[in-house]
């Protein structure tokens, strides 16, 4: 991909008082760096040997021996302030340095070519499904934070396989230890002893672990970390991976190695620098660290670092050709994207420095839990495949169809009631779904076989009662919130097609014969739609005469309780009411009075007063 070609560069002095490229300006640190990964346990983690040949396999088994690296933070410190977060490179004293994806390979034997790390989106709530299904358990409240699980709960719950172990539970605490791996060397977080569970997808299959570019990744949060130290009033937590950055540093620095080295050219070559943890003797401060990157001069590199490596010991996955090494692209993980810009230090891989060339803007984006990175950098994802020839499609995987509970680790009742439940809403979800399929076949010609399959379904639907129990439940868990019965016949309408338990196939088909049955809709539809069905003429009458009562006894007049029900005014008013009101009467259609009647009559009624409710009223 060439970069270079955009328009937009960082070649230009910023307002907002970034340095330049190119300028000698150094960030100055009032804080000396804290690495965040914490490999520390990784040391008494024993794997069995089932354990280890998986391990070996996902190609991440080298990975395993750089644990326990001791950092030196002073170092650290003032290697970071000559970073520049522009060009993704360290300035020094006419050159420029940075490490590369070969060097990756080369320090931590890990693979850095084949697919993107990144997956599907997963939010909080997903935390619990992912480790049910990836890991068997699923962690406590006190065990995840915004996300993410402690390294210890990982550690206390897998690092020790029972006595006999099952398949499962072997594959279960192995993927748990790569999950502590990489969350520990190549990718620790902001809060420290954490680690995020949206690698497990990608930790499922051990034979398929070795596609996934690892070491791209770790380069780019390696690059995110410089980038975030240089920036003022940034934390002093170093994000990214210390030891490859600090074996780095060794390997081309020869007035920062330690007095002491292994002699093993072996890989990973972090093993050349790693004593356990061991004094090296007197460390120098930050301030003569300072010192010695001001006065760097371009002999005092180690230019080619690797010439006394054997290739024929590099694994095949291991292996990146140079015109993979030497292009640029974009490294992404997940949200994190960063530019990779080998021609600015072309030095490191025995070519003469030309002309250094602007390198494009583009902004670092925080995490987002809802967002799909896969498809908001699906361009450079694609150039970068294209690069590296990569031919590998991951499994999709939909997070949100995991289950809740893992059926094996809970009662066998429990996971009964809870699937009762579960059926039990989806049928009142089909319940309340009905009307809108009785408007939607209104008017349509079925063949009968359909006509009596719905029919057939729309009464073992309506049928269907949960237990008493599970009704308990739902009535718990909806707060008593239930669908009430409307008390007015009107609405209530006739049944629909579904709502008939006394209509069968072979009557329909006599009230309808033929191949077809036309479909028809009833007012109950259009009342649940939120409609109300015309009135015919006599119920408008009635429904109008009642309304006009209720509007000239309670909207236009004044209030009786001041007034004597015989004095004159009263007495007028209620001949208006007569006079303007004619309800027809008729002995069939008198009924009992409800508590809505009773109102209505009170206004009816010598102003209120000596209404009862056995008093009858003519609708």
């Amino acid at each position: 991909m060439d970069l270079a070609s955009q328009s937009v560069v960082a070649q230009q002095q910023k307002p907002t008082g970034r340095r330049p490229v190119g300028s000698s300006q150094i960030w100055t640190r009032y804080g000396v760096l804290l690495p965040s990964q914490q490999t520390r346990k990784l040391k008494e983690w024993v794997l069995t040997d089932e354990q280890q040949q998986l391990v070996n396999a996902s190609g991440l088994g080298h990975l395993a021996l750089t644990t326990g690296f001791t950092i030196d933070r002073s170092l650290l410190t003032a290697f970071c302030e000559r970073w520049n977060n522009e060009t993704n490179t360290a300035h020094f004293m006419g050159f420029e340095m940075a490490p590369s994806l070969r060097d990756v390979s080369y320090i931590l034997g890990i693979p850095v070519t084949g697919h993107v790390v990144t997956a599907e989106p997963i939010g909080d709530e997903a935390v619990r499904r992912m480790c049910l299904h990836y890991l068997g358990e699923s962690p406590g409240n006190g065990e995840q934070l915004c996300g993410l699980i402690r390294l210890t709960w990982l550690y206390r719950k897998f690092h020790q396989l029972p006595e006999n172990p099952t398949i499962n539970e072997i594959a279960y605490s192995t993927r748990a230890y790569l999950l502590y791996l990489v969350g520990s060397t190549l990718f620790p977080d902001t809060m420290r002893g954490f680690v995020s569970p949206r690698y497990l997808p990608l930790l499922a299959d051990f034979r398929k672990i070795r596609e996934y570019a690892w070491g791209s990744a770790a380069l780019a949060h390696l690059y995110r970390g410089l980038s975030v130290a240089v920036t003022p009033n940034a934390t002093t937590q170093f994000l990214g991976s210390a030891t490859l950055l600090m074996a780095w540093i060794y390997e081309y620095l020869p007035l920062t190695q330690p007095q002491q080295k292994n002699q093993n050219t072996l890989l990973p070559r972090a093993c050349r620098w790693n004593f356990g943890g061991a004094t090296r003797g007197q460390r120098k401060k930050v301030m003569e660290w300072r010192k010695v990157f001001e006065q760097l001069q371009f002999s005092d590199v180690n230019w080619n670092p690797y010439k006394d490596m054997n290739p024929a010991i590099i694994p095949e996955y291991c292996i990146a050709a140079d015109n993979i090494c030497y292009s640029r692209t974009w490294l992404i993980s997940f949200n994190i994207k960063e530019v990779y810009v080998p021609d600015r230090f072309a030095r490191q891989f025995g070519r003469e420095q030309g002309r250094l060339h602007g390198v494009p803007m583009w902004a670092r984006r925080t995490w987002s839990k809802w967002k799909d990175w896969r498809v908001e950098y699906a361009r450079e994802i694609e150039e970068f495949h294209q690069l590296v020839g990569c031919r590998f499609t991951p499994a999709e995987t939909n997070i949100n169809s995991l289950p809740n509970e893992s059926i094996t680790g809970q009662d066998a009742t429990e996971y009964s009631r809870s699937t009762s439940q579960n059926f039990s809403s989806m049928v009142e979800d089909l319940k309340n779904d009905l009307p809108v399929i009785d408007r939607y076949l209104e008017g349509q010609l079925l063949p009968v076989e359909v006509a009596s399959f719905l029919e057939r379904v729309g009464m073992m639907i309506k049928s269907y009662s949960p237990s008493q129990s599970s009704r308990r439940k739902d009535q718990a868990a909806q707060g008593q919130n239930g669908n009430v019965r409307s008390k007015n016949p009107r609405k209530r309408g006739r049944p629909s097609f579904f709502q008939d338990p006394s209509s069968s196939p072979s009557s329909r088909t006599d009230r309808f014969p033929g191949i077809l049955i036309p479909y028809q809709d009833s007012k109950c539809d259009m009342v649940l739609d939120g409609t109300v069905p015309p009135l015919s003429g006599a119920e408008e009458f009635k429904e109008q005469g009642v309304m006009n009562l209720w509007q000239n006894s309670h909207l236009t007049t004044p209030s009786c309780s001041s007034l004597d029900s015989s004095s004159p005014e009263s007495r007028k008013r209620r001949q208006q009411d007569r006079d303007e009101i004619r309800l027809p009467r008729d002995a069939e259609n008198l009924r009992r009075s409800g508590r809505l009647c009773v109102q209505l009559k009170m206004f009816k009624h010598r102003d209120g007063v000596g209404a009862e409710a056995t008093n009858p009223i003519f609708l």
